[in-house]
C-alpha cells in the first residue's frame, strides 16, 4: 500500500503544483503589471516593481492553494482514470475508501507546507517587500532605514526615529527631535509606542518630554500624549503593513490587543480566520474531486472535470469574497463570516463522497 501511497501522491502533487504555478505566473504578472502604474512615484522603478512581485509570490500563491489543490486533484487523477490505472488498481482490490485516503494523505502533505509559509515564509518576504516598496515610492521622505524596521524620519525642523513595529503596524521605541530656528535642539520626546487615532492623528504613550532652554531642562511625563500628524501619508505607508501580510499569529495578537483596547478588530479578526479556513477549504476541496473522478464511469474526458473544478473555485472564491465584504459592512461576526464558505463546500464534499464510499 505504501507504493500505491507513493504513486497516487506523485500525479496528485504534480498536479496541484502545475495548477499552482499556472495561477501564480497569470496573477503576477498582472499584479506586475499594475505595479508599473506606480514606477513614476519617488525612486521606485520597474526593478523595483518585479523584485517586489517575486517576494510576494509566498503570499499569494497562498490564497490559490484550495482551488489549485481542487484542479491539481482532478488532473491527478484523471489521468490515472484516463489511462485505465484507477480501473486496474481498483480490480487488484483496493476499495474507493482507500484510493481516497491515499489522495488525503498527499493533501495532508501539502497543507503542512502551506501552514509552514503561511506562518514563517510568507509573512517574512512580504514584509520585506511592502516595506521596500514603500521606501522606494516614500522617495527623500525616509532620511534613512536601519537594520530590521528601524527608520529615521524628517518632518521640517523634526526628526522621528522608529526603533521597531509590533505587528508590522505599531511603532514602538519612538524619539522625536524638535529643533528651532537657530538648529539647536529645543524639545526631546520619548515614547514607548503610538496608536493611531485617524485623520494623521496618533496618542503617544507612556511619554518623556524634555524641554531645553540654555542649560536648564525641564522634564515632563504624560501616561499618554495627543499628537497631530505624527507621520505624513507617505510616512505612514512605509511603517504600517496590510493586514495580509501578517502571519495568523500576530494578526491574533494584535485583534486581541485591539479588543483589550476597546477598538474595533473585525478587519484583523477576519482576515485571521480566513487564513484559518483555507486548510478547511483545501480539504473540502480535495473531497469533492475524489468522488467526482472515482464516482463516475463514464470517459467525460479531463477538459470537462477541469471545466467543472474551474467552476467551483470562481464560485467559491466569489461567495467568499462577498461574504467578507458584507460581514464588515454589517459587524457580523468575523469568525463565522470567514468560515461559512468553507464550511458549506466541506459539507457538500462529504455529502457527495458519501454517494461514492
Amino acid at each position: 500500500m505504501k507504493l500505491l501511497d507513493r504513486y497516487i501522491r506523485r500525479h496528485v502533487i504534480q498536479g496541484v503544483v502545475l495548477v499552482l504555478l499556472v495561477l501564480v505566473s497569470v496573477f503576477s504578472f498582472l499584479d506586475f503589471a499594475e505595479e508599473l502604474g506606480d514606477t513614476s512615484l519617488g525612486n521606485y522603478d520597474a526593478f523595483d516593481a518585479f523584485i517586489f512581485i517575486l517576494m510576494t509570490i509566498p503570499e499569494r500563491a497562498f490564497w490559490f492553494v484550495p482551488v489549485s489543490t481542487l484542479l491539481g486533484s482532478l488532473i491527478g487523477l484523471s489521468v490515472l482514470d484516463h489511462g485505465n490505472e484507477l480501473a486496474v488498481i481498483r480490480a487488484l482490490g483496493v476499495s474507493t475508501r482507500r484510493i481516497g485516503w491515499s489522495v488525503l494523505k498527499a493533501t495532508g502533505l501539502l497543507l503542512l507546507v502551506v501552514i509552514v509559509f503561511a506562518q514563517f515564509v510568507g509573512p517574512i518576504l512580504g514584509e520585506r517587500a511592502w516595506r521596500d516598496r514603500a521606501l522606494a515610492i516614500a522617495g527623500e521622505v525616509v532620511l534613512r532605514k536601519e537594520s530590521g524596521t528601524s527608520f529615521w524620519f524628517r518632518d521640517g525642523r523634526r526628526f522621528i526615529s522608529i526603533r521597531d513595529m509590533v505587528y508590522g503596524r505599531i511603532p514602538t521605541e519612538i524619539e522625536i527631535y524638535e529643533f528651532d530656528d537657530q538648529g539647536r535642539l529645543a524639545i526631546f520626546t520619548e515614547a514607548q509606542d503610538a496608536e493611531p487615532k485617524g485623520n494623521g492623528a496618533w496618542l503617544l504613550k507612556d511619554v518623556i518630554r524634555k524641554r531645553l532652554n540654555g542649560f536648564k531642562i525641564e522634564i515632563e511625563r504624560h501616561e499618554s500624549l495627543h499628537w497631530e500628524a505624527f507621520l505624513s501619508p507617505e510616512q505612514g505607508a512605509v511603517i504600517e503593513l496590510d493586514a495580509e501580510i501578517l502571519s495568523p499569529t500576530d494578526l491574533f495578537q494584535y485583534s486581541r490587543d485591539l479588543r483589550a483596547r476597546g477598538q474595533s478588530a473585525d478587519r484583523y479578526e477576519l482576515t485571521l480566520w480566513r487564513k484559518i479556513n483555507v486548510p478547511l477549504a483545501t480539504l473540502g476541496m480535495v473531497l469533492i474531486a475524489i468522488p467526482f473522478v472515482l464516482g463516475r464511469h463514464d470517459r467525460g474526458g479531463i477538459g470537462r472535470r477541469v471545466l467543472f473544478g474551474s467552476g467551483l473555485g470562481v464560485l467559491f472564491y466569489m461567495v467568499d469574497q462577498v461574504l467578507a465584504q458584507v460581514g464588515l459592512l454589517v459587524e457580523f461576526n468575523p469568525a463565522l463570516t470567514a468560515t461559512a464558505p468553507a464550511a458549506m463546500l466541506f459539507l457538500v464534499a462529504l455529502f457527495m463522497l458519501r454517494r461514492v464510499v
